[in-house]
């Protein structure tokens, strides 16, 4: 799918500037259409790659991030704004977040203090337990998908990103096939078990 034009409207969003076009999807900026009030906070936009040679993972990817991300609530995931049709063109509006993925602090030449991060995993941690009491794992954690909101050079919160993986315990009919990312993925996980939260912090725990 080719990139949308600054200006674009889409169901009502007006279209900013593309800020992420990744090997699934590309990440828009958006703000609503008309005059209509915004819901008080900055919103993005997530459309799925579809061009030639794409696989069918990633519209079924983001099928299920989408129903995810819907019955997800609090401050730990960025917050739901709408959904677009999938017969038409698919996408997923909600909260933007001002910060970095925790990618940026895996190279040599930008590793935290010790303290920091146990900050840092305490707030994983607690993020993974919120998202796990409303019945979903993740099953994709990895610093790409942690987002560090930053104050002065200091981590002050975590989010956590990219529900494509996820499963949710109260819908699902079966989990027991392989995602992920091998890196960070539970034993469990490579053997097509049924996972429950303790998956989620064996990859945090790879993270870390």
């Amino acid at each position: 799918m080719k990139l949308l034009e600054t200006g674009a409207v889409v169901d009502g969003f007006t279209i900013d500037d593309c800020i992420h076009s990744g090997g699934m999807a590309h990440i828009y900026r958006v703000h609503y259409a008309d005059g209509q009030r915004d819901p008080g906070f900055a919103m993005a936009m997530k459309v799925p790659r579809m061009t030639t040679g794409d696989g069918a993972e990633n519209i079924v990817s983001f099928e299920i991030e989408c129903q995810i991300m819907q019955v997800l609530q609090g401050h730990h995931v960025p917050r739901f704004v709408a959904a677009g049709d999938l017969s038409r063109l698919p996408y997923l509006v909600m909260e933007y977040v001002d910060g970095v993925t925790l990618r940026r602090f895996c190279r040599a030449d930008t590793l935290l203090p010790l303290d920091q991060i146990v900050e840092i995993g305490f707030k994983c941690a607690m993020a993974l337990g919120y998202v796990y009491r409303q019945g979903v794992i993740h099953r994709d954690v990895k610093p790409a998908n942690l987002l560090a909101v930053m104050n002065d050079d200091q981590v002050v919160d975590v989010k956590i990103t990219d529900f494509g993986s996820a499963f949710n315990q109260t819908s699902d009919a079966t989990q027991v096939y392989r995602v992920g990312s091998l890196a960070y993925m539970s034993p469990e996980q490579l053997d097509g078990d049924t996972l429950d939260c303790r998956a989620d912090l064996y990859s945090l725990a790879a993270v870390l």
